[in-house]
């Protein structure tokens, strides 16, 4: 678990984060939703150890991120994988090449335990066969497929994805909402970062809703969409125009048009 308690980030004289605070429940997939410039990838950029706020705290399964020892916080950084939203893969290297460059334990492995290894991740991001292949070979929802198996290298707890399915076309959308729902299924916890609705939909369980820096809004698609908050309302009203039902069978929500 995840907590970040009056979060506060600043650049300059730009306000980025105001106060924020929420947790994030181990197993859940929490989506952290609004507006272009909302400072939705701070908040993952700070989460990944990437920036550090001017004020707040930040606690891992209960102890505070900013009192650890150099040590302990190394290992903390290793449960966490990120998924850029530029994919930052190596041009230059091959896609077998991409996924193990920033493993700490390669050195120590034979090349066949590497290629095993590798092709395992290849295999559960459904791009068998690709080990060989440069990034400029790839389509961009292949590029975003190998970007989670890099991040899955590190066997890590927690996995941030920002954007993941921006600038996709819906089918390979859909193919990364499949991959980061069959992650919860083996136990990870995903945190997303999107503007888009429908990720807001097939993925969160929880659902932060920020705009301007601040925290406007929290908790299940339920809660959201019957918020009195004005933001909320406006920046859902598209789904408002849909009648939005639980299939209790499932545990899923469906969207239906009137």
């Amino acid at each position: 678990m995840i907590e970040l308690k009056n979060i506060s980030l600043s650049f300059r004289e730009k306000v980025i984060l105001k106060d924020v605070s929420f947790r994030i429940e181990d197993t859940l997939t929490t989506v952290i939703v609004g507006p272009s410039g909302a400072g939705k990838s701070s908040i993952l950029k700070i989460i990944a150890g990437l920036w550090k706020p001017d004020s707040g705290e930040i606690f891992f399964n209960g102890i505070n991120v900013y009192h650890m020892s150099e040590s302990e916080y190394q290992t903390m950084r290793k449960k966490i994988g990120i998924v850029f939203q530029s994919n930052a893969l190596f041009d230059s290297l091959s896609v077998t090449e991409n996924i193990l460059y920033f493993l700490p334990e390669r050195k120590s492995l034979t090349v066949s335990e590497l290629n095993e290894k590798a092709e395992r991740l290849l295999n559960f991001v459904n791009m068998d066969g690709t080990g060989d292949l440069y990034p400029e070979e790839l389509s961009g929802g292949m590029k975003k497929r190998i970007a989670i198996a890099r991040a899955l290298a590190f066997n890590p707890d927690l996995i941030l994805f920002d954007e993941p399915t921006t600038g996709l076309d819906p089918l390979n959308s859909a193919s990364i909402i499949e991959l980061i729902e069959k992650l919860k299924e083996n136990g990870t916890t995903s945190v997303v970062v999107s503007h888009i609705l429908n990720d807001v939909v097939e993925l969160g369980e929880q659902i932060i809703v920020i705009n301007d820096g601040l925290v406007v809004e929290s908790g299940s698609i339920e809660k959201i969409m019957t918020s009195d908050e004005p933001f909320v309302n406006k920046f859902f009203y598209q789904l408002s125009k849909h009648n939005y039902i639980m299939k209790s069978n499932y545990n899923m929500y469906e969207l239906i048009n009137v």
